[in-house]
């Protein structure tokens, strides 16, 4: 890896204290094409948050820290993996949702072995940036990367302007 003499951008936020608008729309934006371009390889990085977003000598920033990171083939991926399986008998549970047909052990371990490389199943990130889809541990993919994305720009926000404070989000 290549140095990078800057800071990283929680330094930035608690150093400069607020950022301008155009600084945040900067760092955002160079942060959503770094989490672009490992997405085109398919791989999610899962652990996004200000501590890893280094920037470099000329205050460009780099994506950093890839211990979390994980492959997906996402070749196969499919609308229907990320949903609930249809209630076609319509029957309903005792609190009024639908109830989801059981399978057998077989369909399971075959729906397992199926979506096991096209979702992440694992709970991990930082707590105050992790995707809820990470803690329902039904699986997920690359869109833990844009939650945790909307989680810090949520902060730079916080931090820079009072909980958006009249600021177009863009």
């Amino acid at each position: 890896m290549e140095y990078l003499p800057g800071e990283d951008m929680m330094t930035l936020l608690m150093r400069k204290n607020t950022l301008t608008e155009e600084e945040a729309r900067f760092y955002v934006g160079e942060t959503v094409l770094a989490i672009e371009s490992i997405h085109k390889h398919n791989y999610i990085q899962r652990d996004i948050k200000p501590d890893i977003l280094l920037l470099d000598k000329f205050g460009h920033m780099n994506l950093s820290d890839f211990g979390l990171c994980k492959p997906l083939d996402c070749t196969n991926l499919q609308e229907k993996d990320f949903t609930a399986a249809k209630n076609l008998s319509g029957a309903l549970q005792s609190d009024g949702r639908p109830t989801v047909p059981r399978r057998t052990q077989q369909e399971q371990l075959q729906h397992w072995q199926r979506n096991r490389r096209m979702l992440a199943y694992s709970t991990v990130g930082t707590p105050d940036y992790i995707a809820p889809g990470v803690l329902l541990k039904k699986g997920y993919g690359m869109e833990c990367d844009w939650w945790s994305l909307g989680a810090t720009q949520y902060q730079m926000d916080h931090i820079t302007y009072g909980a958006f404070g009249g600021v177009d989000c863009w």
